[in-house]
């Protein structure tokens, strides 16, 4: 007698969570309140879908209890991922920071491989179906289901889409609260808080930071090659480097996202500053002296020329705006204070964040349930026997560069593996 295992969510753990429960045997139900499987798959990596990376490490990942991670990801390295991407016939290639993505640089590939399977290996797929609860019997669990969603009503719900159907068992792959409408957002927490799971309230990780004031508000597009590193209480709560992105309302690009989780939780508690280091290549003697030879290089030049070829104009004037000099002077009438100005400036520019960008900008979510109440190594819940929980689900999230989607992946590996084994699950 097969297993029967429902896996609610169609995103990127549910989906290896189906195909692995189906390879093991089971017979497979894939629950999804939208019209398409992967939608998340397909907006990630800006349409590329940074699969994975050749560096996964547990200090990529945040999570309340340390361990979890380490040991969750310990039978899942890159090569497990892409080992399990190529048997689906997906070419890879790997950039020089070990992001890896599809050879071709579409993410429908990834999510059409992935669809092939589930066809192939007769997993029964039911789109805008909603699971409105979950009730554990005696042997297994009752699901019962409404009509998900309908995008403009042009999507008809399967006619099975409402009703009520046992499983042996289920595992919850919802995804998290980021963009809101690929996904079931606060509502897949609900559904773990009535099997009686702890939560973490969400928050976004990885989303662009608002800006307060500052002479920025002119730099809309600029890209440029700095370090950041953001301030509570007088101390500082994470730090990155690398590409950072002006925009209308304050910053992005991928160092500011890394920053991001630390800022929107520290946001909570009070005030919360940045700064900017435009030279982080320089040591701070080595960034004086540069700039202490340049000043008296240009000595009769006018203030605007010594930015040429260090900055580009827009930067350039904001400078100018932010030290209030006029910058038709020439350098040998500014005094020594302007140049002291400069150097802390370009080194050390405070700004202060004054919130986040909407979940809808947010690439990930920060909290979920409680992972000290699931198995590292199964994904089972420890509250409740046969039910399972992956992904965003979990209070896990990684950096930028490919770490979430590989949590979701192996997770997915996992728990589809421990769901499709027959009668009551024995720990190993």
């Amino acid at each position: 007698m097969k297993t029967r295992v429902a896996v609610i969510g169609g995103g990127a753990s549910g989906l290896t969570a189906a195909i692995t429960a189906a390879r093991e045997g089971a017979e497979v139900t894939l629950l999804e309140r939208g019209h398409l499987l992967g939608r998340k798959i397909l907006a990630s990596g800006a349409g590329r879908c940074n699969l994975t990376n050749s560096k996964i490490l547990p200090e990529h990942y945040h999570c309340g209890q340390k361990n979890f991670v380490k040991e969750a990801l310990a039978r899942f390295k890159a090569r497990e991922i892409l080992a399990f991407f190529s048997n689906l016939g997906l070419l890879t290639v790997e950039e020089p920071d070990g992001r890896i993505f599809p050879r071709c640089d579409k993410a429908a590939a990834v999510l059409d491989v992935l669809k092939a399977e589930l066809e192939r290996l007769s997993v029964k797929v039911l789109l805008l179906t909603d699971a409105a609860a979950i009730r554990p019997i005696k042997e297994g669990f009752l699901v019962q289901t409404q009509p998900g969603p309908a995008p403009w009503q042009k999507t008809q719900a399967d006619p099975q889409s409402a009703g009520e159907f046992r499983f042996d068992r289920v595992i919850l792959a919802c995804g998290g609260t980021s963009y809101p409408a690929l996904g079931a957002g606060e509502k897949a927490y609900d559904l773990a808080k009535s099997l009686g799971h702890s939560v973490t309230p969400p928050s976004p990780a990885l989303v662009p930071l608002c800006v307060k004031d500052h002479a920025w508000k002119h730099l809309q597009g600029l890209r440029l090659q700095a370090a950041i590193q953001v301030f509570s209480q007088g101390r500082v709560i994470s730090r990155s480097q690398g590409e950072v992105l002006f925009t209308d309302y304050g910053l992005s690009g991928p160092v500011v996202l890394d920053v991001s989780r630390e800022a929107v939780l520290a946001l909570r508690q009070g005030a919360v500053q940045g700064s900017l280091n435009l030279f982080p290549e320089f040591s701070p003697p080595g960034l004086k002296s540069m700039l202490l030879a340049r000043w008296a290089a240009k000595a009769q030049r006018p203030l605007k020329d010594f930015f040429l070829g260090i900055f580009p104009s827009q930067l350039a004037g904001a400078i100018n705006d932010t030290l209030g000099i006029d910058s038709s002077r020439t350098l040998d009438s500014l005094g020594n204070d302007v140049l002291t100005r400069l150097i802390s400036l370009v080194s050390d520019w405070r700004f202060e964040i004054s919130g986040a960008r909407p979940w809808s900008e947010a690439m990930a979510t920060a909290g979920g349930v409680d992972t000290l109440e699931v198995d590292p190594k199964t994904f089972e819940s420890r509250k409740v026997p046969g039910l399972f929980l992956t992904g965003e689900m979990l209070d896990v999230d990684g950096d930028s560069g490919g770490f979430n989607l590989h949590f979701a992946w192996a997770s997915g590996l996992s728990a589809g593996a421990a769901a499709a084994k027959y009668g009551k699950y024995e720990k190993a």
